[in-house]
Formats: structure tokens, sequence, C-alpha cells
């Protein structure tokens, strides 16, 4: 992932667990700065 000058490397996984999930967001949202939300 890339954001303005910063990147972020997101592993190729078929299977991601939900622990390993809530980390990758929490580490993304770092990133932009802003909690990331759900729209339905």
């Amino acid at each position: 992932m890339v954001f303005k000058q910063q990147r972020l490397a997101i592993p190729p996984n078929v299977e991601y667990s939900v622990p390993q999930l809530k980390m990758m967001l929490k580490e993304i949202e770092a990133v932009i700065g802003r909690e990331l939300t759900v729209h339905k």
C-alpha cells in the first residue's frame, strides 16, 4: 500500500486470520492518520 510518501507492505496470503487482519487495519489507520470505517 502506498499513501503519499509512506509505504506499507501487505503480504500476499489466501487466508488471513482475524487477528492478522485487525493488525493490518491498525497499521493502515496509522499510515493514513484516521480510522477506517465500514459503509453499508
